[in-house]
C-alpha cells in the first residue's frame, strides 16, 4: 500500500509539472509581443523558503532574486518548480531556460554554465548529494543554463553586471529579509491602477528643502534626506521614475501644481481642509514629526522672541502661542538659528532629529535644547486633483505597504553618522570635564616640546626658505625671491621724477634651444646673463627663472625708454654663449613695466612684462594697455576659431583676375574675411598669422576650398558661366597626415572643374630632403587629381627655379614686389619681361597681382604678361557682388 502511494504521489507530481511547463510555455507566447519571457527552474515549494501567495506570486531568495535579474534584461520572469532531478531533465530538453539557486556540484558541474556571479547562499545539503565536510558550511549559489544557449547566457551576465554594479548589497538585503523570517507585507493594486502607472511612467514630484535629515542637499549637491528615500522607495514599488524638482517654500510647491509642473508634493503637514485650497489630496500620512524648542543658553523666556519659517506650523501653532510682534521669520533654519545665537531671536521650534543634528555639528555652540516634545505634526504627501483619482490610492497602499519602519531607521541611522562628525566644538560642549583634563595633561607634555619643536621649525623654515629663494638650475636668487624683494625696495618713494619699474628677459624659442643644446647649455647662458645683470648700473635685484629661460631685475629711471635703450644695448652684447668650439647666438626679447606709486603687484607686473616680451613687433618693448587688449583678442580668436568655422561665418569673398588687353574677367582668387557674431567684423590680416601659428589654418584652407568648390558647383549646375578661382594651400598640407585622403574625397563630392590651388614656395623650403620629396609628391598627386597648380608670390624671396622643373605648375603668379621694382628700373624691367617669357616657355600662364594704376599695366603688357590682378580692375567682393560682376566683365 505504502508503494502504491509513493507511486502515486510521483505520477502526480509529474502531471504537475507537465501543466506547469505548458503554463509557462502558452504564458510565453501570450507575452512575446511584449516581453521576452525568461522559464526558470526553482526547488519545490516550501524548500530553502521558497512559498507562494492565492494569486501565485513566489516569494523566496532564488526568485526574488531571478525576477530583478529579469526585469534588468528587460524579460519577464516565470518559474517552474520541482526537483533537482526533474529541473535537470527540463533544461536538458528545453523546456526552461535556467534553473536558480545551484551549488557548485555534481550532476552540474560540467554540464552546464554557471553564471559569473553567486545570486545567494544556503547553509547545509541544499538538496544535492555532497560531501559529509561541506554539509553545514555556507554554499554560493548560482543559476545554470545550457552551453547552448549562449546568447542568452550574455544578455544574462550583462544584466547581472550592471545590477551589481547598481545594487552593491541586493543579495545581502534579500538574506537578511527571508533570514529574519518576518512576514512579508504585500502591496495588492488592482488592475485599473497597474494600468494607470503603466500609462504614467513618471510620476513628477516636487520637494520642499527645509532641514536635515528630512529634505537637504548633501556634500556633493545631490538631493538627499528622508523625502529622498521616500521618492526612491515608491520609485522601485511601483516600478515608475519619481522626476524631483526641489524648492525652497511650500508656496513654490503649491505653485508648481498649479501650473501643472508638478503631480504630487512629496512633504506637506497632512491638513486636508488646508490641502483643499491647494488643489490637493493629501495621503495617509508616511510620518509624525515632533518638535522641540532650542533656545541660547541663559536666555530669558518670559517674553521670548521666536525665530520661524514662514510655513503652515508657523500660521496654526506659534500664532496662537505668541503675539505677532514676537514671531521673526526667517528665509531657512539657519538663519533662524543665527538670530537666536547672535541675541536676535530667544528661541526657535524645530523637529527633534533637526535639532540633535545642528547641536552635534557645532555651529552654534550656544544653542542647546532639553529634547522635550512641544507639539507634533504629520507629514503626508499631496496629490494633485488633476492625477487623485488614480494616484491617491496608489500611494495610500504603497505607504501603508512601506510602513513606519522603513523611514524611522533611515532617520537612525542618519543621527548615527551625524553622531560620529560631531565637530571639536560640541564635543567640548558636549564634555566640558573630559577635554579639560585632556588639556591640562597634554599641557605639561607640550610645555617639555614647545622649545624643541621652536628650534627644530625654525630651522626647517630657513632650509625650505632658502630653497624657494635660490633657483635650482643656475644657484642665484630665484623670481620668488625677486617678488618678496621687488615688493620691498618699491614701496619706498623715489626722488627726481624717477619710478620703479620690472624688466624681464626671456628666450622667445627655449623649448627649440634646450632641445638643440640641452638645459645645461640654457643654464650656463642665464647664469652668465644674470651674472652681467648684476654688474649693470641701472639694474637690482637680478634673479632668474632657468627652466623658462628668464632673468628678472629691478630698475629705477626717469624715461622709460632711456631705459629701454638701455636694456637694448645690454642684451644685444649677451646674446652669445660658446658652445664646444662654436660660438652660439641665442635671441632674447625684454619687456618693461612700470610700477607706478604705490606699487602694484610685483607678480601682476612679471606677468604684463613677460606679455610685452612675446610681442613681436619688436625684441625691447614697455608694456602698455594695448598689449593686454591685443592678447585678449587673440584669445578670444583662438577659442573662436573652431566656432565660427561650425557657424560658416568665415566669408569667401573673390578678387577678379582679368585680360589686360580685352580686360575681360578670367578668373579669381579666393580671400577669406571673418564677420563674427562675438568680434565683429575681422579682416585676414587680423586672424591669419595667428593661425598659421597656431595650426588653424589648415582646418581654415579646408573650409575655404569646400565653399568654393561647392560654389562653383552650383554655378555649373545652374548654367552659369564659371571661371578659374584660384585658393590658397598652406605649406603646412606639405606633411599633413591624411591631407590627399580628405582632397580625394573633396573631388569625389564637388569635382575640380574651376578650381585651381595656390601655392608658394615656403612650402617646399623643408628641414630635410625627405620632407621636401615628400612635397613633391604631394602637389604631383593633387595635379593628377585634376587641380590646376599656381605658383604664388613668385620672385619675392630667393627663388628656387629648379622648382619649375620638379612641379607641375599651370600659373606663374608674379610677386607685386617685381612690379614695384620695375617702374624705376630699367634693369628690373627687364627681369620682370625675362621671367614673364620664362613662364611661357614652360607653358604656363603668367599673371601679375597688385596693379593699381594704369601706367603699371601698360608696363606689364610692354613686358608680355597678358594677365593681371589688382585693386585697378577690381576689388575682393562677396559672391553674390562677384557673380554680378561677372554679367557685365566676361
Amino acid at each position: 500500500m505504502t508503494g502504491k502511494a509513493e507511486t502515486l504521489v510521483k505520477g502526480l507530481r509529474q502531471v504537475a509539472a507537465a501543466v506547469c511547463c505548458a503554463l509557462v510555455l502558452c504564458g510565453g507566447a501570450l507575452h512575446a509581443d511584449a516581453r521576452d519571457v525568461l522559464r526558470v527552474g526553482i526547488r519545490p515549494l516550501g524548500d530553502g523558503g521558497i512559498t507562494q501567495d492565492a494569486q501565485g506570486n513566489f516569494y523566496g531568495l532564488e526568485t526574488d532574486f531571478m525576477q530583478t535579474l529579469a526585469s534588468y534584461a528587460g524579460m519577464d520572469a516565470t518559474f517552474v518548480p520541482g526537483t533537482w532531478e526533474e529541473n535537470v531533465a527540463r533544461l536538458d530538453a528545453g523546456d526552461i531556460d535556467t534553473i536558480a539557486g545551484v551549488p557548485q556540484s555534481p550532476p552540474f558541474l560540467g554540464r552546464f554554465i554557471y553564471a559569473r556571479l553567486p545570486l545567494g547562499a544556503a547553509h547545509g545539503d541544499h538538496g544535492l548529494m555532497m560531501s559529509i565536510e561541506t554539509q553545514h558550511l555556507v554554499t554560493p549559489l548560482y543559476y545554470v543554463m545550457r552551453p547552448e544557449n549562449g546568447a542568452l547566457f550574455a544578455r544574462l551576465e550583462q544584466a547581472n553586471d550592471n545590477m551589481a554594479a547598481n545594487r552593491p548589497h541586493f543579495i545581502d538585503d534579500l538574506a537578511r529579509m527571508y533570514r529574519e523570517r518576518t512576514p512579508i507585507p504585500v502591496l495588492r493594486l488592482t488592475a485599473d491602477e497597474r494600468a494607470f502607472l503603466q500609462q504614467h511612467p513618471v510620476i513628477h514630484a516636487v520637494a520642499v528643502l527645509r532641514e536635515r535629515p528630512y529634505a537637504y542637499y548633501d556634500e556633493n549637491g545631490a538631493f538627499a534626506g528622508e523625502v529622498r528615500k521616500l521618492a526612491d522607495r515608491i520609485a522601485y514599488d511601483l516600478g515608475v521614475m519619481v522626476d524631483i524638482q526641489t524648492v525652497e517654500s511650500h508656496e513654490e510647491a503649491f505653485h508648481a501644481i498649479a501650473d501643472g509642473t508638478a503631480d504630487i508634493v512629496l512633504n506637506m503637514d497632512w491638513d486636508i481642509s488646508y490641502a483643499e485650497t491647494k488643489g490637493l489630496s493629501p495621503t495617509i500620512p508616511f510620518d509624525t514629526y515632533y518638535y522641540t524648542v532650542v533656545k541660547r543658553r541663559g536666555s530669558d523666556l518670559a517674553h521670548p522672541v521666536v525665530a520661524c519659517l514662514d510655513s503652515r506650523m508657523t500660521d496654526e501653532v506659534l500664532r496662537a502661542r505668541y503675539a505677532d510682534e514676537q514671531l521673526q521669520t526667517y528665509p531657512n533654519i539657519e538663519a533662524g538659528l543665527r538670530a537666536v545665537q547672535s541675541g536676535a531671536a530667544d528661541l526657535m521650534f524645530l523637529r527633534q532629529e533637526t535639532a540633535q543634528y545642528e547641536i552635534w555639528q557645532g555651529a552654534f555652540p550656544d544653542i542647546v535644547s532639553d529634547g522635550t516634545v512641544v507639539f507634533s505634526r504629520q507629514e503626508s504627501i499631496g496629490v494633485s486633483k488633476r492625477v487623485a483619482q488614480s494616484l491617491l490610492p496608489i500611494l495610500d497602499k504603497e505607504i501603508g505597504y512601506i510602513g513606519p519602519n522603513v523611514l524611522k531607521d533611515y532617520l537612525a541611522t542618519h543621527d548615527g553618522g551625524a553622531a560620529k562628525r560631531l565637530s571639536l566644538r560640541s564635543l567640548i560642549y558636549a564634555y566640558p570635564f573630559y577635554f579639560l583634563g585632556g588639556l591640562l595633561a597634554a599641557a605639561v607634555v607640550a610645555l617639555l616640546l614647545i622649545y624643541r619643536y621652536i628650534r627644530v621649525r625654525r630651522r626647517h623654515t630657513d632650509e625650505i626658505q632658502a630653497l624657494v629663494d635660490t633657483d635650482s638650475y643656475t644657484g642665484l636668487h630665484s623670481h620668488r625671491w625677486f617678488e618678496h624683494g621687488a615688493a620691498e625696495i618699491a614701496a619706498a618713494p623715489l626722488t627726481d621724477g624717477h619710478a620703479w619699474y620690472v624688466v624681464a628677459f626671456g628666450i622667445p624659442n627655449v623649448d627649440t634651444i634646450t632641445g638643440m643644446y640641452g638645459q645645461e647649455t640654457v643654464s650656463r647662458f642665464v647664469t652668465k646673463f644674470a651674472r652681467a645683470l648684476e654688474r649693470a648700473p641701472w639694474a637690482r635685484l637680478a634673479a632668474t627663472h632657468a627652466s623658462i629661460g628668464h632673468v628678472l631685475c629691478l630698475a629705477a629711471t626717469a624715461d622709460a625708454e632711456v631705459l629701454a635703450e638701455e636694456v637694448r644695448a645690454f642684451k644685444e652684447a649677451q646674446e652669445y654663449i660658446a658652445v664646444g668650439a662654436m660660438n652660439v647666438h641665442i635671441r632674447v626679447r625684454a619687456g618693461i613695466r612700470a610700477l607706478g606709486f604705490p606699487p602694484m603687484d610685483i607678480r601682476k607686473a612679471l606677468e604684463q612684462a613677460n606679455l610685452a616680451i612675446h610681442d613681436e613687433e619688436d625684441d625691447v618693448r614697455v608694456y602698455n594697455e594695448e598689449m593686454q587688449q591685443e592678447a585678449l583678442q587673440k584669445s578670444q580668436i583662438e577659442n573662436l576659431q573652431q566656432v565660427a568655422a561650425e557657424r560658416e561665418e568665415f566669408q569667401i569673398w573673390l578678387q577678379p583676375k582679368y585680360d589686360l588687353k580685352t580686360k575681360r574677367c578670367i578668373g579669381a582668387e579666393a580671400l577669406v574675411r571673418w564677420q563674427s557674431k562675438e568680434l565683429g567684423f575681422l579682416p585676414p590680416g587680423k586672424f591669419i598669422p595667428l593661425f598659421e601659428r597656431n595650426g588653424f589654418i589648415s582646418e581654415l584652407d579646408f573650409y575655404n576650398l569646400e565653399h568654393v568648390m561647392k560654389y562653383q558647383k552650383a554655378r555649373r549646375a545652374a548654367g552659369l558661366p564659371v571661371v578659374p578661382i584660384s585658393v590658397n594651400q598652406s605649406r603646412y598640407h606639405m606633411q599633413e597626415q591624411g591631407y590627399l585622403a580628405r582632397m580625394e574625397a573633396l573631388v569625389t563630392r564637388y569635382g575640380t572643374d574651376g578650381v585651381e590651388l595656390e601655392l608658394t614656395e615656403t612650402a617646399f623650403d623643408l628641414a630635410s630632403r625627405e620632407q621636401r620629396e615628400n612635397a613633391l609628391t604631394v602637389v604631383t598627386a593633387l595635379h593628377e587629381l585634376g587641380f590646376r597648380i599656381d605658383m604664388d608670390d613668385f620672385g619675392s624671396g630667393y627663388s628656387d627655379l629648379t622648382l619649375l622643373d620638379a612641379l607641375p605648375l599651370d600659373v606663374m603668379k608674379l610677386d607685386r614686389s617685381l612690379l614695384l621694382a620695375s617702374e624705376n628700373s630699367d634693369r628690373m624691367k627687364s627681369v620682370l619681361a625675362r621671367m614673364t617669357d620664362l613662364g611661357h616657355a614652360l607653358g604656363m600662364t603668367v599673371i601679375c597681382e597688385g596693379i593699381e594704376t594704369e601706367e603699371q599695366e601698360q608696363m606689364l603688357i610692354a613686358c608680355g604678361c597678358e594677365h593681371g590682378q589688382g585693386y585697378l580692375y577690381g576689388k575682393p567682393m562677396p559672391q553674390e557682388a562677384f557673380a554680378t560682376f561677372l554679367e557685365t566683365h566676361m
